[in-house]
């Protein structure tokens, strides 16, 4: 009988090892405090959204266009991140992301819906070129927002 219990511990000493390295592997993890990563540098502030002027122009006189304050132009030039507001200085208006090829298609990535005397404000999460336009108006008034 002695040789055989000398026999048995050797082989539960294997048959343990052996489960212990198949538990390790089957995604068995010993846990401990967890840690939180801190950033690294200042968090980052939101910058302030760029102006699209809606309906006219800063010196009324030109009627039914989306100007952006910094370019003059219908085109606005922003940041990943960064938010474009547009403002309604006259008129009924809406700003509605799409194309104009022929009519004009909305893409559904944003709409103000129609309105006056507004703001509305939409933030780009990433970079492309984003063709808008006023539902009312179609082709005569569209803009474009550049995100880099």
């Amino acid at each position: 009988m002695r040789e055989m219990r000398d026999r048995s511990t050797p082989a539960r000493a294997v048959l343990a090892a052996l489960v212990l390295s198949l538990s390790a592997g089957c995604g068995n993890t010993v846990s401990g405090p967890s840690v939180t990563p801190t950033p690294s540098g200042p968090t980052p502030t939101p910058s302030a959204p760029h102006i699209v002027f809606v309906g006219q122009d800063q010196t009324g006189s030109r009627l039914n266009v989306f100007v952006d304050q910094a370019s003059g132009t219908s085109t606005t030039t922003i940041h990943v991140g960064d938010a474009v507001q547009w403002n309604w200085l006259s008129g009924t208006h809406s700003t509605t992301s799409g194309i104009c090829p022929n009519g004009c298609i909305p893409d559904g990535t944003w709409d103000s819906g129609v309105e006056s005397g507004a703001t509305f404000q939409h933030s780009f999460p990433s970079a492309g070129s984003f063709p808008y336009f006023c539902r009312v108006h179609g082709t005569m008034m569209q803009g474009t927002v550049i995100v880099q």
